[in-house]
């Protein structure tokens, strides 16, 4: 504003200026002439016509004004007014031509003025919607860029949650928690994730798994079902986003820092727990997340029935206090239970029975914790060649061993046993000092989605150990 003031002072001074420079040079003129060659009233007229057009009406009539006072100036004698009227009788054709000149140049000016105007609230407009558009642009790009991760990723997250899901298919319950929390956090970049179990005894939710817990998280690891968000998930058996803290004042006197997304865990016949997503990035809490949490909770839940179930026969029976390994009757337990399982969820298993010819033999000379020992190295090596699926047992005999391979059948059974004796042949196996000559014989049978008892698993692996002892 204080700028455009000054201007107008600007244009005064120059416009004054103007009128002053050609009325010094008008004055060296004859005086019966008011302007230049003997032509009335120039170029004062011409002047101010072109400031007209140049700055509008009111400068155009300032600068014929401001000339018409420099000329009844009485320089050739007289007096102001009487110069004045001279003025004004002799040239008020031209005076009045003028104005109506400068009116007209005015106009054209305030033409164009407006249109230059219009011109520039249009180039202003595109130039704000080109910087929206711009800030448009890069929030699309991050959101294009997130559906691309997610189209071109597809294939390999499809095949990478496979692979997952299928190594949950173990008996351990550690193991298979620890494979679902790597699980979620791949699809969700998690930094904090827990897994809660319930304890019907204190009738709370306990941590039993997590990923990205320090020290200081320790004193969370309890939490009452009736008091907590955890709790809430787990008694109404629904999903918690943080979104819904918005929506509802159910959670106003729960504890709300350390609940993102929360899924309620199912087995087939009761409620076991809940997944808690404590920390993650924010561009991931999206639907898609949710939608993705969702499927994984579904499909890792009979995994973890199984591995609870196993868990709980495992602390009812005896553990040998050498190898650390099951008893027989836990196997045929597991067998058993694993037979209704997979007749109910239509999915199969196979058993693998290992015997150890000359077994005897070297316990008697190296004893019982060397030689488990090395038993213990061979079995590792032979989950490692199932993909971490086997869970071992002790049999019959104290040189058999029995393999549980979940979701494997007849030829998976038989490809396993086949890489096996090959890694059982060109591997060393040495005991202080002395190389070992290890032998083994395998027999395996697998449950399909035909229905075979415990007992006929059991006898048609043991018919092929004895048709290769032959």
């Amino acid at each position: 504003m204080i700028a455009e003031k000054n201007r107008k002072f600007v244009i005064l001074g120059e416009l004054i200026a103007l009128s002053a420079v050609i009325w010094l040079i008008n004055i060296q003129f004859p005086e019966s002439y008011y302007g230049f060659w003997k032509v009335p009233l120039n170029p004062y007229i011409a002047a101010s016509l072109f400031v007209a057009v140049y700055y509008g009406r009111l400068y155009g009539f300032l600068t014929f004004g401001i000339s018409l006072l420099f000329l009844m100036i009485p320089y050739y004698g007289g007096t102001f007014l009487t110069r004045g009227a001279d003025l004004f009788s002799v040239n008020y054709r031209y005076i009045a031509i003028t104005l109506a000149g400068v009116y007209l140049f005015g106009m054209i000016h305030k033409n164009f003025t407006a249109v230059i105007e219009n011109q520039r609230v249009f180039m202003r407009r595109i130039a704000k919607d080109k910087i929206r558009l711009k800030k448009e642009v890069k929030g699309l790009e991050v959101v294009n860029r997130e559906f691309e991760e997610r189209v071109l990723l597809q294939y390999d997250s499809i095949t990478a949650l496979y692979n997952q899901i299928k190594a949950l298919n173990t008996q351990n319950l550690t193991k298979s928690l620890n494979i679902f929390l790597s699980t979620v956090q791949e699809f969700t970049w998690a930094e904090k994730i827990s897994i809660w179990e319930y304890q019907k005894e204190t009738n709370s939710l306990v941590m039993i798994a997590n990923i990205g817990w320090t020290a200081e998280d320790a004193i969370y690891t309890i939490e009452d079902v009736n008091s907590s968000i955890n709790g809430w998930v787990f008694r109404n058996n629904k999903f918690f986003s943080v979104r819904m803290l918005m929506e509802s004042n159910t959670f106003s006197k729960m504890e709300t820092k350390r609940n993102i997304l929360t899924f309620p865990i199912n087995t087939s016949t009761t409620r076991w727990g809940v997944l808690n997503i404590e920390s993650m990035p924010f561009p991931k809490y999206n639907l898609y997340t949710e939608r993705i949490l969702s499927i994984l909770v579904d499909l890792a839940a009979p995994a973890i029935e199984h591995a609870v179930e196993y868990e709980v026969m495992i602390k009812h029976e005896d553990i040998d206090s050498i190898s650390g390994l099951p008893s027989p009757i836990q196997f045929m337990n597991l067998v058993e239970k694993e037979i209704t399982h997979s007749l109910e969820r239509g999915t199969g298993f196979s058993i693998v029975i290992m015997e150890l010819p000359g077994f005897d033999e070297l316990v008697a000379t190296y004893g019982n914790e060397k030689i488990y020992g090395l038993v213990l190295k061979l079995l590792a090596r032979i989950n490692t060649l199932s993909g971490n699926k086997l869970d071992f047992f002790h049999y019959t005999n104290s040189n058999q061993f029995a393999f549980f391979y979940p979701g494997a059948d007849y030829d998976g059974a038989a490809f396993l046993c086949f890489e096996s004796l090959g890694m059982l042949s060109s591997h060393e196996w040495v005991i202080d000092g002395n190389d070992i000559s290890l032998e083994a014989i395998f027999g395996y049978s697998s449950m399909g989605s035909t229905k075979i008892s415990r007992d006929e698993l059991l006898d048609s692996a043991e018919q092929l150990i004895e048709m290769q002892k032959v």
